[in-house]
């Protein structure tokens, strides 16, 4: 997969840039660059074999081993007006989801998977004052994307949609996660249309045959923005395996497995494309 992932095509200028000059601020676009450079040269190693390869201007916070997200900045005049207003002082565990994409190209047969927000830790990063950039589901990341209670289920679904040839593209739907889930539903209300703005341009670069949205908050914004083609499916994170047992009933029978989840996701994805 490693040679499928953020692969080089239209989207590899395209996304560094709206990244930065959308959410993060336009200084951070050299450094978003390079993140999506080491990501590539990186994306079959471990934490081990990831130390002192996070590329210059970029590390984990305090140093931790058992992460591969780095701190970045946040320089965007309107982001950073928006965090400072929100009323806890010098706030932290601020998080955002570089998006990525696996195998997509000029044939454009790409399948856009939305997903809701970019969570982080009060425990870990609660007192790191700028944003600490991963990607949606941590699949750049080989030992999140194996484990079970973080990105496997989500890579298994991406392997299953590019072995049928299709490209996949993975966002989110709310840019930031500010400090706690409360905090951050908030903040998403404040910056709403900035979101979409930021949506609607991720989709023109992606042109996308479906979208597929996990979870309620990625639905309506999705259909906010009037997506035509839209799959809304349950989120995949463990807190939602009842509702995803109840829209695929096979699941309780043959078990809400990471292996049987993403075949039942991905055969309902690819009947409605």
């Amino acid at each position: 997969m490693k040679e499928l992932f953020c692969n080089e095509c239209g989207l590899s200028v395209a996304i560094p840039y709206i990244m930065a000059r959308e959410v993060l601020g336009m200084e951070q676009l050299e450094l978003t660059e390079r993140r999506y450079e080491v990501m590539r040269e990186n994306y079959g190693y471990g934490y081990a074999e990831w130390q002192g390869r996070f590329g210059e201007g970029m590390s984990p916070f305090r140093g931790y081993t058992d992460t591969t997200s780095v701190t970045m900045r946040v320089s965007h005049p309107y982001f950073r007006q928006e965090i400072e207003a929100t009323g806890k002082g010098a706030i932290g565990a601020i998080g955002v989801d570089l998006p990525t994409w696996f195998n997509c190209g000029a044939e454009r047969r790409h399948i856009m998977i939305i997903a809701q927000a970019p969570l982080r830790s009060n425990k870990w990063y609660g007192e790191c004052g700028d944003a600490v950039v991963s990607s949606p589901f941590g699949l750049h990341d080989r030992e999140h994307r194996e484990r079970g209670n973080g990105g496997k289920m989500v890579n298994l679904l991406v392997r299953e949609l590019t072995a049928q040839g299709y490209g996949v593209y993975l966002t989110d739907v709310d840019k930031y996660f500010i400090y706690d889930r409360e905090t951050t539903e908030r903040f998403a209300q404040r910056c709403r249309e900035r979101y979409a703005e930021v949506l609607r341009r991720e989709m023109m670069c992606v042109s996308p045959r479906i979208c597929v949205c996990f979870g309620t908050e990625a639905r309506d914004a999705a259909r906010e923005l009037g997506v035509e083609n839209l799959l809304a499916l349950p989120h995949v994170s463990g807190a939602a395996r009842g509702a995803m047992v109840r829209r695929f009933p096979e699941l309780k029978e043959e078990g809400a497995t990471a292996e049987n989840a993403a075949r039942v996701y991905a055969e309902e994805i690819l009947k409605h494309i």
